[in-house]
């Protein structure tokens, strides 16, 4: 009996990841919306909306305020920016040994392992392997809540590059159609590059989501 329902708790759990995703692929929409980055070199307010040129437009401080390489990492983000970030993604659908950690009534909490599949970006593709990962899942209309990323132990992603610690947090809000987006993503990223530490922190926020 007890086997019986360990593996049913294994089978509900990417069951409930698997409508989760397809739920949000199904009803996703473009938003305009309210974007902010807070790190120790930049504190940017900006405004992404799918209908103008260019999408992403800095509103606080103003492009022409931005030094050089400020400027340049803008625009660098807003040629590569997507728009809604989506908690039950396509990427989500695409993780590896979702397995159950805990759960009550209303959610059930899985550990996963990404795959160069489920993540953005060469740099983090690279290294996928390195990562591990945590989502939570509502059972009721099933959605993502809450993801967590982050690696167990220290490695070197580049040379002369260690990365002693990383943890990225995604609260997840819902938007106008009902699905659940990131709201906020808090990092935090701790090791050493060149010789020297860095201890860095950022946190980035999207609110007041709206038709374009």
């Amino acid at each position: 009996m007890a086997f019986a329902a360990a593996a049913a708790a294994q089978s509900a759990g990417p069951a409930l990841l698997t409508q989760a995703v397809a739920a949000t692929q199904a009803a996703k929409a473009d938003y305009a919306f309210d974007y902010e980055l807070n790190t120790s070199k930049a504190n940017w307010r900006a405004r992404f909306d799918p209908a103008a040129t260019p999408h992403l437009r800095m509103v606080e401080p103003t492009h022409g305020e931005l030094d050089n390489d400020q400027r340049r990492a803008f625009d660098r983000m807003a040629e590569d920016f997507e728009g809604v970030s989506w908690c039950a993604s396509e990427g989500m659908g695409r993780v590896a040994n979702v397995r159950l950690l805990r759960e009550d009534e209303a959610s059930a909490t899985y550990s996963f392992q990404p795959t160069r599949e489920s993540v953005r970006g060469e740099q983090a593709r690279r290294f996928a392997d390195r990562l591990r990962g945590e989502v939570t899942v509502l059972k009721a209309t099933p959605d993502i809540t809450r993801v967590r990323l982050f690696v167990p132990e220290s490695f070197s992603p580049a040379p002369l590059v260690r990365l002693d610690s990383l943890n990225i947090v995604i609260t997840c809000q819902t938007a106008p159609n009902g699905r659940r987006y990131a709201a906020e993503t808090v990092t935090a990223m701790r090791g050493s590059a060149l010789g020297q530490a860095f201890d860095e922190r950022s946190v980035q926020r999207a609110r007041n989501l709206s038709a374009s």
